[in-house]
């Protein structure tokens, strides 16, 4: 098993939150997951879930350079 670990980071409004996955597509999965409900649950503790509104996820580690790199345009 690999021990390359990837991380999901998850922007909300004051920063971001990042937590570890173990491989690629799981933490593709948790990002598409995330991002198709814009929000993200947070345990603190054992009696409390914070929920906040996601604005963008993003996924680090290595393998993910894609073979079609595209540009951002303004309009």
């Amino acid at each position: 098993m690999s021990k390359e670990k990837y991380k999901v980071k998850v922007y909300v409004s004051h920063g971001y939150f990042e937590y570890e996955v173990s491989n690629i597509e799981s933490a593709l999965a948790h990002a598409e997951a995330i991002m198709s409900k814009q929000t993200y649950r947070r345990s603190i503790g054992e009696d409390t879930v914070e929920v906040h509104h996601v604005y963008k996820v993003k996924v680090v580690g290595p393998g993910l350079a894609s073979e079609y790199p595209d540009t951002f345009k303004r309009t």
